[in-house]
């Protein structure tokens, strides 16, 4: 971490508060998440209720095919938006554990009889440094960040295998269209 010229002290009410907005934004990211996969997979439903439809109602073989290609290109779009998304979220709790991490050291404690004499632990900064020694930390090249956590796997992994979906539909139903006329 970034170690900030002596500041004045910092309430712990203070600290406490800005940690509670960090997980608000893990919060928002986890229901970002659910959204996006309810939305992606009703896309992808939808576009197997039309492509069905349309096999039986060859009169609207246009339509259908028009619509599929459609959807398709919106959910290769929103799956890449999503992890767009994704970034964002994690460079912004970036952020707030760094500012938490420089406000450790200066947080007041109060106790029953005024101030306490308990000092920080620095959590999160001990935190970081079992990260780094675990090799769990990334650059953020692209940000002004120095380091930010690893994105999980299987979080950028679902947004990535809904734009193949949706890349690999969109190519069968127009390779299927053209083979048809």
């Amino acid at each position: 971490m970034k170690s900030l010229p002596s500041q004045s002290p910092v309430s712990f009410d203070e600290y406490r508060l800005y940690y509670e907005s960090a997980e608000r934004v893990t919060e928002r990211r986890l229901t970002m998440n659910r959204w996006n996969y309810s939305i992606l997979t009703a896309s992808l439903v939808a576009i197997g209720v039309a492509l069905g439809w349309v096999s039986s109602h060859r009169s609207f073989l246009l339509t259908g095919v028009a619509g599929a290609c459609v959807l398709s290109a919106i959910g290769c779009f929103m799956s890449f938006y999503w992890l767009k998304q994704i970034d964002d979220f994690k460079a912004l709790n970036t952020a707030k554990f760094e500012i938490l991490n420089n406000m450790a050291p200066q947080v007041i404690f109060d106790g029953p009889h005024g101030r306490s004499q308990a000092k920080s632990f620095n959590c999160f900064e001990k935190e970081w440094q079992e990260l780094s020694r675990a090799e769990a930390l990334q650059s953020a090249v692209s940000n002004s960040f120095v380091r930010g956590l690893r994105s999980s796997s299987a979080e950028r992994f679902i947004p990535r295998a809904f734009g193949a979906i949706f890349a690999l539909v969109f190519c069968s139903v127009l390779t299927f269209s053209l083979i048809s006329w």
